[in-house]
C-alpha cells in the first residue's frame, strides 16, 4: 500500500517518514530544494538525576490525607502541590537546552539542492511504499525522467541499519547538512559530511555522510558539490554515546564524540560494501515480512476515492465523505510506523515515534506512561507483532528499577512506582505539577502489557522473565493504599483521575483526591494479574493471597447519578463534561472488568462516552482512538465507524501523522489497534468474530488474515452480507477454544500447527 502525493511537501507535517527503529527520516521530495530531517532515538539531551524525588512527601503524607478524608480539598491540593511534585523544576527544564530532564530532538537536515526551475518540471509524484518503507520522488526535467529514492534499511545479520538515498539528476546539484544546536562541528571533506556535537554531562553525538557519483565532486565550507553527474548515492548514519544509567548514576554515557563518529564511519563503509540495492532489498524484506502478517480487505463498491492522492482523500472524509480504503491505508501505516519505531531499538517509541523535527519539541517528546506509551502498543498484540514490544519491556524493566528509589524516598515505601512522565535518564518522580503530574498508576498501568503479552503467547517465560516487575509495583501498592473512612475501602490517596478536575461541594475546582475509579481499577487488576501470575508459576503463595485479600477490598465500580461511570469516589459534577481523558473506563478497555458479562456497567459505560462526547470530547487524536476502541468492546460498530472518520477528518494531518494537536503518533496506534478490536477480540473468555461490525454498506463483504487472540491463536475470517462464511484458527499447540459469531457459539479444538476452518454457507 502506498501514500501518494502530487506536490512536495511544504512544511513537516506533509513529509513523508522512514525508520528502522533507531533512526528516523522525514523526506519532503522537493525536486528543486529536497531535505530530509533526520533522528536517533536515543538523541536526547538532559542527563541523570536522583535529586529528582522529594523526601519532604512521605512525612506529609499523613497530613495531606486528612484534609484530603476530611473533604478540604482546597488544602489537600494545596499540600500536594507543596510536597508530591518533584524537586527542582522537573520536565519544565526540558524545555531549555541544558535542562536535566532533557528532550528528544532532531539530528538537523540534509539539504540537496538542484539547479531546476518550476517551468521545466512535469509529471510530479511522491509516494511512500508502506511494504517497503520506500520513498520515491518522481518527476521529468524536459522529457527525461527522474526518480529518487530513500529510505532507512532495518538492521539484521550484515546489516547495520541507516539511511541510503539513491538520487536521478541531470547535471549539478549540492549537499550540505544544516544542524542550528549550539556548539556543534560540521565539516566538509571530500565527499563526506561530519557532524559532532556533546551535550553538558550527558551524550555525545555523531552524524555522517557519505557521497558517491558518476561524476565530480568537489567540497567547500558550503557543501559538496557534484558536477556532470546522472546519478548520486548516498549513505548516511547517526549514533549516540547514550547508554541506560543505573539508578545511581554509576553507569553512563561518554562525552566522547569520536566514539560514534568511528561507529558511523564504520557502518556507512559497511553499506558502500554491500551495495545500495542489496542494502534496500534485504530491508524491504523484514519490513514486508512484519506487513504481511495481518490483512484486512473490504469488498467497497466504489473505487473511485483511490484515484486521488492521500491528501485529498483526508480532505473528502472532513468534508464528511466515506472512504473505506482510507481506513484501511490508516490501518497499515499504523503498523509501518510501529515497525519504524520499535524494530530492533534501544528505546521505545515515545510521544511522536522517532519522529520529530526540531531542538525543542512538545512535551519534550518524551514518555507519558499515564496512557500515551501504553496505547503506542495496543497494536502489537493483536496484529500480530508482539517483538516489537521488546524496547517497551525493556525500557519498563529500567523504569522499574529507578521506581525502586522513588518509592523509598518520595514514600518510604517498598516496591517501584513511576508517575505521568519518564524519560531515558531514569525520572520517575511525580511531575512538576501535582494536578497532572502526580499519578502514581502509571507504572501499573504498564504492567498489565507483561500478563497481555503471557495472555497472548502462553509463553511462561514471559511472566519468569518479568514477574518481579508486576511483584515490585504491587509490593508499592501494599504500602501504598490506606483506609478511606469515609467508604470503608482501601483507597490511593492522593491521587486524580489523569489530567481531570471535578467540583467540590464548597464550590471549588480541584484534582486531588481518594480513590479515583481509574487507581482502582487498575491496582485491582495488577493485584489480581500478579497473584495469577504467582500461581502460573508456582511460587509466593502467601503473597498471592494477601494480593486477593486486598484486591477485595478496593472500590468496586460504582454507576452515578446520571446514570454513568463514576469518575471519582464520590458523584462530583465536572467543569469539563468533555475531558479527552475518560480514565474512569480503563476496565472496559484496555482492561477486562467490564465485559458483556456486566450488563449494568456496559449500559453505564455507554452513558458515559455520550455525555463525553456530548460535552465536546474526542478532539484530540488519542482520545478519539480510545473512544473507538470503547465503542469495539461496547459492540458499537456504527459507533467505531463514526469515530474512526472523525479521527481521519478531524485529527489526522496531511502525511497521515495523528494530530494532538500538535503532532502525537498515540493517535494512529490507538486507532489501528481499533480496527484490530472491531474485527476480533478475545478479551473476554471466547473469541468474537466481527464484534463490532458497522452496517455500512462498504463493510457488508470483507476479510481479514493473521489477526491474534489471547491463547496463542492467530485468526483469519470471510464474510458476505455482514455474516461469517468462514474463519481459521491456528496455533503451535493443541488447545481448546470458544468462537462466537453471528449468535452464536462454537466449541472448536485446535491441533497444533494444523489449521482448523469452519465454513458457512453465505
Amino acid at each position: 500500500m502506498e501514500l501518494v502525493y502530487s506536490s512536495p511537501a511544504k512544511e513537516w507535517v506533509e513529509a513523508l517518514p522512514l525508520g528502522n527503529g533507531r533512526l528516523g527520516a522525514m523526506v519532503y521530495g522537493d525536486y528543486k530544494h529536497e531535505i530530509i530531517q533526520l533522528n536517533e532515538e536515543t538523541l536526547w539531551s538532559g542527563r541523570f538525576d536522583k535529586t529528582a524525588d522529594n523526601p519532604d512527601c512521605a512525612s506529609h503524607l499523613d497530613e495531606i490525607r486528612n484534609a484530603i478524608f476530611s473533604r478540604d480539598y482546597k488544602k489537600g491540593q494545596e499540600l500536594t502541590q507543596k510536597y508530591m511534585v518533584c524537586r527542582g523544576i522537573g520536565s519544565a527544564g526540558g524545555y531549555t537546552p541544558d535542562g536535566d530532564y532533557g528532550m528528544y530532538q532532531t539530528a538537523g537536515e540534509l539539504h540537496l539542492d538542484y539547479a531546476l526551475s518550476d517551468d521545466t518540471v512535469t509529471g510530479y509524484r511522491r509516494m511512500l511504499d508502506l511494504d517497503g518503507g520506500l520513498s520515491k520522488t518522481e518527476y521529468s526535467v524536459d522529457g527525461l525522467k527522474h526518480t529518487n529514492y530513500v529510505f532507512t534499511a532495518l538492521a539484521k545479520g550484515r546489516l547495520e541499519g541507516l539511511l541510503g538515498c539513491r538520487i536521478s539528476a541531470d547535471g549539478k546539484f549540492t549537499v550540505k547538512l544544516s544542524y542550528e544546536c549550539r556548539d556543534a562541528s560540521v565539516t566538509y571533506e571530500n565527499n563526506t559530511i561530519t557532524v559532532t556535537k556533546s551535550f553538558p554531562d550527558s551524550i555525545a553525538f555523531a552524524v555522517y555522510f557519505s557521497v558517491k557519483c558518476d561524476g565530480e565532486v568537489t567540497s567547500d565550507d558550503d557543501g559538496i558539490t557534484l558536477s556532470d553527474i546522472t546519478q548520486a548515492e548516498i549513505f548516511g548514519d547517526v549514533r549516540t554515546t547514550y547508554v541506560k544509567p543505573d539508578r545511581e548514576g554509576k553507569i553512563k554515557p561518554s562525552s566522547d564524540p569520536a566514539l560514534p563518529l568511528d561507529r558511523c564511519k564504520k557502518s556507512v563503509a559497511q553499506a558502500e560494501r554491500i551495495g545500495i540495492e542489496d542494502m534496500y532489498s534485504e530491508s524491504a524484506i523484514i519490513l514486508s515480512s512484519f506487513m504481511n502478517r495481518a490483512k484486512v480487505a473490504l469488498r467497497v463498491n466504489d473505487r473511485s476515492p483511490e484515484m486521488l492522492t492521500t491528501d485529498e482523500r483526508i480532505l473528502r472524509v472532513r468534508r464528511g465523505e466515506s472512504d473505506a480504503g482510507l481506513i484501511l491505508l490508516y490501518f497499515a501505516f499504523g503498523r509501518y510506523l510501529l515497525i519504524c519505531s520499535s524494530y530492533n531499538c534501544v528505546l521505545p517509541a515515545n510521544l511522536q515515534g522517532i519522529w520529530a523535527g526540531d531542538y525543542s519539541n512538545p512535551w519534550s517528546c518524551d514518555y507519558h506512561i499515564n496512557i500515551n506509551i501504553q496505547m503506542n502498543y495496543w497494536l502489537a498484540e493483536t496484529c500480530s507483532m508482539p517483538e516489537l514490544t521488546k524496547p517497551f519491556f525493556e525500557y519498563l524493566r529500567f523504569i522499574s528499577e529507578h521506581g525502586k528509589r522513588t518509592a523509598e524516598i518520595q514514600y518510604g515505601m517498598n516496591g517501584w512506582v513511576a508517575h505521568t512522565i519518564t524519560n531515558p535518564w531514569g525520572f520517575t518522580a511525580p511531575g512538576e505539577g501535582a494536578s497532572w503530574g502526580s499519578f502514581m498508576c502509571a507504572g501499573a498501568w504498564c504492567c498489565q502489557h507483561i500478563m497481555e503479552r503471557y495472555r497472548f503467547s502462553l509463553d511462561k517465560n514471559v511472566l519468569r522473565e518479568n514477574y518481579d516487575i508486576m511483584r515490585g509495583s504491587a509490593g508499592f501498592f501494599l504500602d501504598f493504599l490506606t483506609l478511606d473512612p469515609n467508604t470503608g475501602y482501601l483507597a490511593t490517596c492522593p491521587s486524580n483521575s489523569p489530567e481531570n478536575s471535578f467540583f467540590a461541594p464548597d464550590g471549588g475546582r480541584y484534582s486531588i483526591c481518594a480513590g479515583p475509579t481509574m487507581d482502582n481499577e487498575i491496582v485491582r487488576e495488577l493485584f489480581n494479574n500478579t497473584a495469577e501470575a504467582a500461581d502460573i508459576l508456582g511460587v509466593d503463595e502467601d503473597f498471592a493471597a494477601l494480593l486477593r485479600e486486598k484486591a477485595a477490598r478496593l472500590s468496586p465500580i460504582k454507576v452515578g447519578k446520571h446514570g454513568q461511570i463514576m469518575e471519582w469516589s464520590e458523584d462530583f459534577d465536572e467543569p469539563e463534561p468533555g475531558h479527552r481523558h475518560v480514565s474512569h473506563l480503563y476496565a472496559l478497555h484496555p482492561g477486562c472488568e467490564i465485559t458483556r458479562n456486566t450488563p449494568e456497567l456496559m449500559d453505564a459505560a455507554k452513558v458515559t462516552l455520550k455525555r463525553r462526547l456530548s460535552g465536546g470530547g474526542g478532539h484530540t487524536g488519542w482520545s478519539r482512538a480510545w473512544i473507538t476502541l470503547f465503542y469495539s468492546r461496547l459492540g458499537e460498530g456504527n459507533a467505531c465507524l463514526d469515530n474512526l472518520n472523525a479521527l481521519l477528518g478531524k485529527s489526522t494531518l496531511p502525511n497521515m501523522f495523528d494530530t494532538h494537536p500538535p503532532f502525537q503518533i498515540d493517535g494512529n496506534f490507538g486507532g489501528t489497534a481499533a480496527l484490530a478490536e472491531m474485527l476480533l477480540q478475545s478479551h473476554d473468555g471466547r473469541i468474537t468474530l466481527l464484534p463490532a461490525l458497522p452496517d455500512n454498506e462498504d463493510w457488508k463483504n470483507g476479510s481479514f488474515e493473521g489477526l491474534s487472540a489471547r491463547g496463542g491463536i492467530t485468526v483469519d475470517c470471510e464474510w458476505r452480507r455482514g455474516k461469517v462464511v468462514k474463519f481459521t484458527l491456528k496455533s503451535t499447540k493443541d488447545t481448546e477454544v470458544t468462537v462466537f459469531a453471528d449468535g452464536k457459539e462454537y466449541s472448536c479444538r485446535i491441533i497444533a500447527n494444523r489449521p482448523t476452518v469452519y465454513e458457512f454457507l453465505a
